[in-house]
This record gives structure tokens, C-alpha cells and sequence, in this order.
């Protein structure tokens, strides 16, 4: 895996993830399954020419252009047990990180790894939660006929989405930088 820190200002910076391998685990796991099929109807949805589908992910694309560019970084970053499934080498080699030496001093590099993995997981913490907390009590909208429950879906998906990417990945980080 590679991680690129790209500088956005004198005090924020950017982490980005990409696997060296591109083949995958034999086997996916549940959540990569719900993953796929997600993604899968999403881009379905974008293809409509107009309708509830079309109008829904042009809110929903809205919505996710709030969301703030660090999550989205650490989010890119697989978790230790997803890392684990996919890399039978694990922990025997170390993760090349590329920055550009002229904006991040190498001595620096190590701290400002650890401060965007655990700047904001108080945060996401208490968001997930409340994220979790609240969709139980979004559910019963799925009871009325031909609409969907969009605000449960849109609460499990932060959930997650906080789960994911502000709170397993920076562990990975952690570990092996």
C-alpha cells in the first residue's frame, strides 16, 4: 500500500490510500458485498434521466460534497482486518509514504500521520453513535408503501461511514508508520 500526504496549507494536510495490488481477497466479506451492491444501484440511479431516482441523487451528491475531504481521505484507507484479508504479508513490510519533500519535512512526517488519524475521532465517535442511535427510530418510514427509507439508509450509511473512516483506519496508520 501507498499513502500520499498532500499538503493543503501550512497546518492541514491531506492522506490518501492506494493499494500496490489490485486483485482482491478470494472471497469477499458481507459488508464488501453490501458495499458493491450499493455502489452498483447508486450508479444506476445516477443514469436516470429523471424521477424520484434522479432527484434523490442529485440531493444525495449534495449531501456528500458536505462531508469534509479528511474523512474522505481516511476512509480510503483499509482497516486492520480488511488489510489482513487482503495482504497475507502483513506486518512484514512497511508502507511507502510520498509527499513532497520541498512542503513536509521528514522528521515531521510521523507526527502529522498521527495527528490526521486521531485529530477528529472524539467526533466521529460521537457522531457514529447518534447515527446508530437514531435509525431505529427512522425504520417505521419503511412501512408506507413505494418510498424508500431514505433517512434510516442515509443514518446507517454515516454510521458507517464514521465507523470506517474516522475510526478503524487511522488505527491502521498508526501501527505501521
Amino acid at each position: 500500500m501507498r499513502l500520499f500526504v498532500i499538503p493543503i496549507s501550512t497546518r492541514r494536510a491531506l492522506i490518501y490510500a492506494r493499494p500496490l495490488r489490485r486483485d482482491h481477497a478470494k472471497e469477499l466479506s458481507i459488508l464488501d458485498r453490501i458495499t458493491n451492491k450499493a455502489a452498483k444501484t447508486w450508479a444506476e440511479w445516477e443514469e436516470a434521466e429523471k424521477g424520484w431516482k434522479k432527484h434523490l441523487v442529485v440531493w444525495g451528491n449534495k449531501v456528500q460534497q458536505r462531508i469534509p475531504y479528511e474523512e474522505w481521505g481516511l476512509k480510503s484507507i483499509p482497516s486492520l482486518n480488511a488489510q489482513r484479508r487482503l495482504d497475507e504479508s502483513y506486518g512484514s513490510q512497511k508502507i511507502d509514504v510520498l509527499f513532497p519533500g520541498n512542503a513536509v519535512k521528514t522528521e515531521k512526517l510521523k507526527s502529522i500521520l498521527h495527528k490526521i488519524a486521531t485529530d477528529r475521532q472524539d467526533l466521529h465517535r460521537k457522531r457514529m453513535w447518534w447515527s446508530f442511535i437514531a435509525s431505529p427510530f427512522t425504520a417505521p418510514i419503511g412501512l408506507i408503501p413505494l418510498i424508500p427509507n431514505i433517512p434510516f439508509f442515509y443514518l446507517v450509511y454515516r454510521g458507517w461511514s464514521h465507523l470506517r473512516g474516522a475510526l478503524l483506519s487511522p488505527s491502521y496508520v498508526q501501527r505501521r508508520c
